[in-house]
């Protein structure tokens, strides 16, 4: 192994520790400050809290500790301050994964032979995003969507919902407006080939559905208004054409749609509905005779 793979290896893993590190101290001592005054504070605004207090002690006193009246308000509100500063900690995680990301080098889209220094500099370059999620715990239904991928480096349109979806590689994905992406959907912006490792970003158009267990790899280049069909693949550096539906390896024309909603974006009549199913209904049954 060369020096410099081993000085990028070291380097890896003394800055999660130090990011770590770092993103604990501030929570720790918010968490120290909580405990030490909290009971002080409430206390001294009286009326209701002391009642409130005075009434837990009359009737469960007997059946408790001594601890818990005298750090009552700590035992409270323990769970809503831990989770504010483990809150906290998360951000202060994200900053310095995102500083200490940048001593990797940043690998040019292209073919890079397997088992170098480029393709060790690619895993650690990623690790930093992949690791994220493991510590996001309570946080995760929240940061483990789009602000995680856009966080790192993906670009995603407005309106856009990535959901349960899987971004392998955010900063080389691009992701239009009005968007959709089924349960465990995923966008790789690599591929492993024989001994070669393939980079190349993914560009996914406006308005498109893509189905549960759906694979887009590496260079793939999407068009406006496509579905992709549930565990179907995308093959790498594949175009698909606007308005189309791609289903087992073939983009097939699709109608144009346009509902048009009221301005609270509620469809106005059932009518509107009923035509867009027959639309639909139309196009998969010219799927199924494009099959026979």
């Amino acid at each position: 192994m060369k020096a410099s793979s081993i000085a990028y290896s070291i380097y890896m893993i003394f800055s999660i520790l130090f990011s770590f590190m770092v993103a604990s101290l501030i929570p720790i001592f918010l968490w120290m400050v909580f405990y030490e005054n909290i009971d002080r504070v409430i206390d001294g605004i009286g009326w209701p809290f002391v009642n409130f207090e005075q009434l837990i002690y009359d009737i469960f006193g007997h059946l408790l500790p001594q601890f818990a009246f005298d750090r009552f308000w700590f035992l409270i509100c323990l769970v809503p301050m831990t989770l504010i500063c483990y809150g906290f900690f998360l951000g202060f995680l994200v900053a310095m994964f995102k500083l200490s990301r940048r001593g990797i080098p940043f690998l040019e889209d292209g073919y890079y032979p397997m088992d170098t220094e480029q393709w060790l500099l690619y895993e650690y370059y990623e690790i930093y995003y992949i690791m994220l999620p493991y510590f996001a715990w309570f946080f995760s239904v929240f940061l483990d969507t789009k602000p995680r991928h856009t966080l790192f480096g993906a670009k995603i349109g407005k309106n856009t919902v990535v959901g349960s979806g899987r971004l392998f590689n955010p900063e080389r994905t691009e992701i239009g407006d009005d968007c959709f992406f089924g349960y465990d959907a995923i966008i790789s912006g690599h591929v492993y080939e024989g001994d070669r490792l393939y980079l190349q970003k993914v560009k996914i158009g406006n308005n498109v559905t893509v189905g549960a267990n759906a694979v887009i790899l590496a260079g793939a280049v999407i068009g406006d208004n496509v579905i992709v069909g549930a565990n179907s693949v995308v093959p790498k550096n594949r175009e698909i054409p606007s308005d189309t539906i791609w289903v087992h390896g073939k983009a097939i024309p699709r109608r144009s749609r346009t509902i048009q909603p009221t301005d609270t974006g509620v469809i106005k009549e059932p009518s509107a509905m009923e035509e867009q199913q027959e639309l639909i209904d139309e196009d998969l049954a010219e799927i199924d005779a494009e099959e026979i």
